[in-house]
């Protein structure tokens, strides 16, 4: 308040923030009929179905008590997605739940025959390479596309809804997404997510091997090729790379690719584009260099504006500097 700051608060939308213990019939359903497991088993990357009544009520209450603070000018929603299928296609693509097939139906698709015939294509290893390509882009599947479009139209009706209840109150909406190669696997559609928020930051994150991060979406996709099908490791890459037009390394992405996902941000329509860009060393997960930083906010330069993740406490101060050094201008 001194300083004139906008305060948002970091609201996890479709996952708990681990302080709620998420009821299991609410997690997205498999084309198993099986819940979706969450990253590790964890609460905060535990997923739920966007098309539940309870989950949206329970949405409305988490928004009304954020609100009724009054400490905040904004709300931040991350999670808004449904769970990445890429470690697992046949056990984390969702959601057929009841609730999904209700809704679908009302938009004219069958979701049961969408989920046959999406089996029946993960199962089958010459089919393999077009359900990983259409994981990335459209297709003229008749039942396949409509499916990725059911799942596009809900986490947006979801965003829609949550963001009137926020402006309801006042408040700014900034949405965190995916990386724009990334977002049609779970469910983003950046066109539209634009029209229901103040700004969006997207998740490019060339060297993180972590949910969200470039390499560990692409690198997960990879190993199910060679895991479940019989890939070599050659031509699980080959599919991957030409799928998402990214080459990966066992390094991760090099500094390009933000730039590169900026500039697929801006042809998506993102009107108020934030970059965010990893500081923060993760055991197993994120070990940036300072050379390594400093190429990474020379990409992000294209963009409206930088969010440095994750937790600030756990930022090197040098990393700090150099992110002063090449933006106090």
């Amino acid at each position: 308040t001194r300083h004139g700051a906008t305060l948002y608060r970091w609201h996890p939308l479709l996952a708990s923030d681990a302080g709620f213990a998420l009821p299991v019939e609410w997690q997205p359903v498999n084309l198993h009929d099986e819940p979706v497991p969450g990253f590790k088993g964890m609460p905060e990357f535990t997923f739920m179905c966007p098309n539940r009544t309870d989950v949206q009520e329970w949405i409305a209450e988490r928004i009304e008590v954020a609100a009724q603070r009054g400490i905040y000018q904004g709300l931040f929603f991350d999670r808004i997605r449904f769970p990445s299928p890429v470690e697992n296609p046949e056990g984390h693509l969702a959601c057929f739940c009841k609730y999904c097939q209700q809704t679908a139906s009302d938009s004219g698709l069958d979701l049961e025959a969408a989920r046959r015939q999406i089996a029946s294509y993960l199962t089958d290893a010459a089919h393999a390479k077009d359900s990983v390509q259409a994981l990335f882009t459209p297709t003229d599947d008749a039942l396949l596309e409509p499916f990725f479009k059911f799942r596009l139209d809900s986490i947006t009706h979801i965003i829609q809804y949550a963001a009137g209840l926020a402006r309801s109150h006042r408040l700014s909406v900034g949405l965190d997404c995916f990386s724009p190669t990334i977002t049609r696997m779970v469910g983003q559609d950046l066109s539209a997510l634009n029209k229901h928020c103040d700004w969006i930051k997207l998740m490019t994150y060339p060297r993180v091997f972590g949910p969200a991060g470039l390499p560990f979406e692409l690198k997960a996709l990879s190993e199910w090729l060679k895991g479940r099908h019989n890939f070599s490791e050659a031509e699980a890459a080959q599919v991957v790379v030409r799928a998402s037009d990214l080459s990966l390394s066992t390094q991760g992405l090099d500094s390009e690719s933000i730039a590169h996902e900026i500039q697929c941000g801006r042809k998506a329509g993102i009107t108020n584009l934030l970059a965010g860009i990893a500081l923060v060393e993760v055991e197993d997960i994120h070990h940036p260099t300072l050379e390594q930083i400093h190429d990474d906010l020379a990409a992000c330069r294209e963009a409206d504006g930088l969010v440095l993740s994750w937790d600030l406490w756990h930022i090197k101060p040098e990393y700090l500097r150099a992110t002063h050094e090449q933006y106090a201008e």
